[in-house]
């Protein structure tokens, strides 16, 4: 096992550059089949999920090399095998592969379908008035005539009906297109 290869790998696959590969993979049909090559990108910062993006720019590359993998017995002891690091060592694989063919492709001037896609997070409740959502009870309703008054028994009921903020995301646009080198 190539251990350099790998705490390289682990160390990208922390970036917001690898999760940008993921949210392309992910939105963006035309990247079967091609290395993906990010430009520039940036996350929501106040989302928890890490493929919330505000926008994500690259270049799709088709795919020339073939990554070339060890066989499935070097990951086996005393007939054991160790999924885990294999599945590691694909990965680094597969990704040393990819900038290995984009490098070569750059150099050869090949021109790259290039992407942009945008993204928007919302609040889903912002507008929302009152305290409570509209499908609390009356009783709990009621609660809002005095928010700070909280000795009423039922404020422990009325807490799932607060009106928070939910946030949703959504991909605002993809747009493909070719430039010339």
């Amino acid at each position: 096992m190539d251990t350099k290869l790998i705490n390289k790998y682990k160390k990208y696959a922390a970036t917001e550059e690898a999760f940008a590969v993921l949210f392309v993979k992910k939105h963006l049909r035309k990247a079967q089949g091609c290395w993906v090559d990010i430009i520039n990108c940036r996350q929501y910062e106040m989302s928890e999920d890490q493929l919330h993006f505000r926008y994500v720019n690259g270049g799709l590359f088709k795919r020339k090399l073939k990554p070339k993998y060890p066989p499935k017995s070097d990951f086996t002891v005393n007939g054991q095998f160790d999924e885990s690091n294999y599945i590691l060592m694909v990965r680094a694989i597969t990704w040393e592969t990819a900038h290995l063919d984009i490098e070569q492709q750059k150099s050869k001037r090949v021109s790259p379908l290039n992407f942009k896609i945008t993204g928007v997070s919302y609040d889903k409740n912002k507008g929302c008035n009152g305290y409570f959502r509209d499908d609390a009870p009356p009783e709990i309703k009621a609660l809002e005539n005095d928010l700070s008054n909280r000795t009423n028994p039922l404020w422990d009921r009325a807490m799932k009906y607060v009106n928070e903020p939910e946030f949703v995301y959504k991909i605002k646009s993809v747009n493909l297109y070719r430039t010339g080198r």
